[in-house]
C-alpha cells in the first residue's frame, strides 16, 4: 500500500463517519477547541513523499545513502537533546528520510508502526539504567 493509498484509506473512514463529516474539509480536520483547522498526518506524509519524488530521491538514491542522512539526522537530534533544544525539527527530518525509505521499499510509516507495536505490546522487562531492558535480556 503507497502513502497515497493509505492516506485515501484513513480520509475514507473519516469522510463516512457522520459524526467527523462536519470536521473534515479538503484533507484539513478542525480538531482544535477554536475550530482551527489543523492539517492532518497524512497530508503531510503525501507531500513530503512527493516531494522526495519531485527532487529524484527516490530513483536518485538508495537506501544505504538515505541511512546514512538518517544518521547524520540522529546526531543532531542528540546534541539538541544534550543541549536542552528544541527537538521537533530534528525528529521531523528525521521521519522525512524515514519517509523516503519507506517510499522506496513499498511500506508504510503504518505498516513499519503496526509491525513494531506488534512486537513489543506483550513484551515485559524493566528499566536499568534508564533503559528498558527486555525480560529475557535480564
Amino acid at each position: 500500500m503507497s502513502g497515497l493509498d493509505d492516506h485515501n484509506a484513513r480520509m475514507k473512514m473519516l469522510n463516512n463517519d457522520p459524526v467527523l463529516d462536519a470536521f473534515v474539509y479538503d484533507d484539513i480536520v478542525y480538531l482544535d477547541k477554536d475550530n482551527k483547522p489543523e492539517p492532518t498526518l497524512s497530508l503531510f506524509i503525501d507531500n513530503v513523499i512527493q516531494w522526495h519524488k519531485d527532487r529524484n530521491l527516490i530513483d536518485g538514491s538508495t537506501d544505504k545513502d538515505q541511512v546514512l542522512k538518517l544518521m547524520q539526522e540522529l546526531g543532531e537530534l542528540s546534541d539538541s537533546v544534550c543541549k536542552g533544544k528544541d527537538i521537533k525539527d530534528d525528529i521531523g527530518d528525521m521521519l522525512v528520510v524515514m519517509l523516503n525509505i519507506a517510499t522506496r521499499n513499498g511500506v508504510t510509516l503504518s505498516e513499519c508502526l503496526a509491525r513494531a507495536w506488534d512486537d513489543i505490546k506483550d513484551r515485559k522487562g524493566k528499566m536499568v539504567d534508564g533503559i528498558f531492558v527486555k525480560e529475557e535480556d535480564l
